[in-house]
C-alpha cells in the first residue's frame, strides 16, 4: 500500500519529497514510530512504507530525494545524543592549537553537515547532482552582515559537493545568493514566507546565473530552491490581531488558505516566467478537525500536481501516517485551483497578508521585520545558543575553569 507521500509524489514528475532532519537520525526515528503502531497489521504497513522513504545507499528505491537541516535541527540532533557528540566536541577541542568556544562551535556544526552530506552522497552521484542534496544553513548571528555570510557560505560549500548553502531571505542574503550562484554554488533561500521574497530570490538567482555564464562557470550540477515556510505563515499572530481589530472572523481554514494562496502565486510565477527556482515547502502541518478543518492537510492537497518539493519533519510524517485513511485521492490539478473568492477578499483586508501576497508588497530591507520572520529568527537563535552552550559545557568538562567563559 503506497503512503500518502508516495501518492502525492505520483501527481507530478516534478514533485519531490525531502527529509527535514539529519539522515543519520532517520533510522532511530523510524524504529520509535513503528513502536507506536496500534496493531501488527499497521506496524507492518508502516514498516514497508518507511523502508522506501529514505534509502541514500540505494537511490533508485528512495522516495526522499534531499535533506534539509538548520541550526535548530542540528542542535536537536546533537542534544539528543550528548555523550556521543560530547566526545566529538572534546576531540575537536584537542585538535586545535588555541581552541575557544566560537571556533569549536563552527567545527561542530560543519562536522554535522559533513556527516549528513556523506550519507546522501551516493544519491547525489547516482543522479549526477539532481538529487541527494543536503541544505546547510548559515549561522543566524551572521545573517545581517553580507561579508560574514559569504565567508561562512564559501566554507560550507567546500565541505562536500552535495552541500547546498541555505541562505536567509534578507536583503543581505539575496546579495549573497547572487554572488554564490555566480560561482556555481547551489543555494536554498530560507526564512521565507512571502511572494516579495520569492521575487527577490528569483532576481538574485538569475543575476547570478548570468554572471556564471559570462565567466564560463559550470552550472550543470547546480540547483536553487526557495523554502516557503508555509505553516509558519499562518502561525503569524499579526494576522489574527489585524482580523480582530477589523471585526473579521478568521478561521483555521482561512489561515490555511492564506498560506496556500502565497504558494499558488509563487508557483504561477515560476510556471509563467520560467524562474530556475523550485518552491520547497517546509513547516508542513496536518489539519485539526476539532477546529473545523475537513482536510487531512491542505498544504498537501492544495499543492498536488505542482513542481514543488516538500521537506517533511518526522512529526509531520508520523501524523500523516496515523491519519492516512482520512485522505481522499489527490487531484493532480489542485495546484492550479483558485483560492475561494470570498476568502481571498477577506484576507486581502489584512495588511500582513497584503504585504506577503503582492509581488511588490515589501522592499528587501523590510523582509526581516515581517512577523513570521521575527518569530522564526528568535527560535533559531535560541536553539543556536543551546548548541553553543553544549560546546561551552564540553570545555568545562575537559578542563574546569575558575572564571566564566568569554561570550561569543
Amino acid at each position: 500500500m503506497p503512503s500518502v507521500l508516495e501518492e502525492l509524489q505520483r501527481t507530478s514528475e516534478a514533485a519531490e519529497i525531502w527529509w527535514d532532519s539529519s539522515p543519520l537520525d532517520f533510522a532511530g526515528w523510524r524504529d520509535r514510530h513503528l513502536a507506536t503502531a496500534p496493531d501488527a497489521t499497521t506496524r507492518e504497513r508502516w514498516r514497508e512504507q518507511l523502508q522506501r522513504f529514505l534509502c541514500p545507499a540505494t537511490p533508485q528505491l528512495s522516495l526522499a530525494r534531499g535533506v534539509t537541516t538548520n541550526p535548530s535541527l542540528v542542535a536537536q540532533s546533537v542534544l539528543a545524543s550528548p555523550e556521543c557528540w560530547g566526545k566529538d566536541v572534546r576531540r575537536l577541542i584537542r585538535s586545535q592549537a588555541a581552541p575557544d568556544v566560537a571556533s569549536t562551535f563552527s567545527l561542530l556544526y560543519e562536522e554535522a553537515l559533513r556527516r549528513a552530506a556523506r550519507e546522501m552522497l551516493p544519491m547525489w552521484e547516482a543522479s549526477e547532482g539532481r538529487y541527494g542534496w543536503v541544505s546547510g544553513q548559515l549561522d543566524p548571528r551572521r545573517m545581517f552582515d553580507t561579508d560574514l555570510t559569504l565567508e561562512q557560505a564559501m566554507s560550507i560549500a567546500g565541505i562536500a559537493p552535495n552541500l547546498m548553502v541555505k541562505v536567509p531571505g534578507t536583503q543581505q542574503g539575496y546579495t549573497a545568493i547572487r554572488y554564490l550562484v555566480g560561482r556555481g554554488i547551489s543555494v536554498n533561500s530560507t526564512l521565507s514566507y512571502t511572494v516579495p521574497q520569492f521575487v527577490a530570490c528569483a532576481e538574485a538567482v538569475e543575476a547570478g546565473l548570468r554572471k556564471a555564464k559570462a565567466d564560463g562557470v559550470d552550472t550543470r550540477r547546480w540547483r536553487a530552491v526557495f523554502t516557503h515556510m508555509i505553516g509558519r505563515f499562518g502561525a503569524n499572530t499579526d494576522l489574527r490581531h489585524e482580523a480582530a481589530i477589523r471585526d473579521i472572523e478568521l478561521s483555521q481554514t482561512d489561515l490555511r488558505w492564506a498560506e496556500v494562496a502565497i504558494l499558488k502565486r509563487i508557483h504561477t510565477l515560476v510556471r509563467t516566467n520560467g524562474h530556475p527556482v523550485k518552491p520547497l515547502l517546509s513547516s508542513l502541518e496536518v489539519d485539526d478537525p476539532t477546529l473545523g478543518s475537513s482536510t487531512l492537510s491542505m498544504h498537501l492537497e492544495q499543492s498536488a500536481g505542482g513542481a514543488v518539493a516538500y521537506t517533511c519533519k518526522p512529526r509531520f510524517i508520523a501524523d500523516v501516517m496515523i491519519r492516512e485513511n482520512e485522505l481522499p485521492a489527490f487531484d493532480a490539478r489542485a495546484i492550479e485551483g483558485e483560492v475561494p473568492g470570498d476568502v481571498l477578499a477577506k484576507l486581502s483586508r489584512l495588511p500582513s497578508f497584503q504585504r506577503a501576497y503582492a509581488p511588490d508588497g515589501m522592499r528587501p530591507e523590510e523582509f526581516c521585520h515581517y512577523g513570521s520572520f521575527i518569530s522564526t529568527y528568535s527560535e533559531v537563535m535560541g536553539n543556536t545558543r543551546k548548541l553553543i552552550d553544549f560546546v561551552a559545557h564540553q570545555f568545562q568538562r575537559a578542563a574546569p575553569l575558575d572564571r566564566p567563559l568569554l561570550p561569543l
